[in-house]
């Protein structure tokens, strides 16, 4: 389905195919050839379905940017880079220039999916991002969301949050004890319900994985931080 591209000469293959497609060019105007040159260095098309990324730590720590391992579904995973950013939404691109948008964790924007998130707009606070206290005193969490290409607007979703234990989870070999908070959500004018999940940070809330249906047409998408932005 995708180009090949140039990758990154070492003793791990850095990436599998990029499951996006397309990004955004208000977003990756930003982004000059140069950095999307560098950006294609790490990543590599994949064909197997269900294929994990085989990195290493060092091979993470190689790479100068902050990066995410994604996948959505049942599809491989895919390594995305930070990009530009205000220090509030941050851009994980592809070599493609294929982009998630997140803030502290939570996607509120996609770019070339087949549907994409245009805008999330918080009419309550979030608690994603937040320590575990903000999930328990969380009543019910509001937000609007625009989608395309229905050219639906102001879509009202309400979500509530509920803990789900502790869980240990790996991340190229170091085992983090975090919280998992499922964050059930409906919006009944379109007739969608889902179930969201992040494993958080117990003292600061940093969500270190996270899957997420971030539009009704989209199934899951599984994100890892590799490496956290500085």
């Amino acid at each position: 389905m995708f180009a090949g591209a140039e990758f990154m000469s070492s003793p791990v293959a850095i990436a599998r195919r990029i499951f996006l497609a397309g990004a955004g060019a208000s977003v990756c105007a930003a982004c000059g050839h140069t950095y999307v040159t560098e950006v294609a260095k790490f990543v590599r098309e994949g064909t197997a379905k269900g294929d994990d990324l085989h990195v290493t730590r060092a091979d993470i720590d190689r790479i100068q940017y902050a990066c995410i391992a994604a996948r959505m579904g049942d599809g491989p995973q895919a390594l995305l880079v930070l990009g530009p950013n205000d220090g509030i939404d941050l851009n994980w691109i592809s070599a493609k220039r294929e982009v998630l948008v997140t803030r502290n964790g939570r996607v509120v924007k996609t770019y070339g999916l087949e549907q994409d998130v245009k805008a999330t707009v918080f009419l309550t606070p979030d608690p994603v991002g937040g320590p575990s206290g903000d999930f328990a005193a969380s009543k019910e969490f509001v937000r609007t969301l625009d989608l395309e290409p229905r050219h639906q607007d102001g879509v009202v979703v309400r979500s509530t949050f509920e803990p789900a234990g502790v869980d240990e989870i790996d991340i190229l070999g170091a085992r983090l004890r975090t919280e998992l908070w499922q964050e059930r959500g409906a919006a009944p004018e379109i007739d969608w319900t889902f179930v969201n999940q992040y494993w958080i940070d117990p003292g600061s809330g940093y969500v270190w994985k996270s899957r997420q249906v971030a539009a009704p047409l989209l199934p899951p998408i599984e994100i890892i931080i590799y490496r956290r932005p500085a």
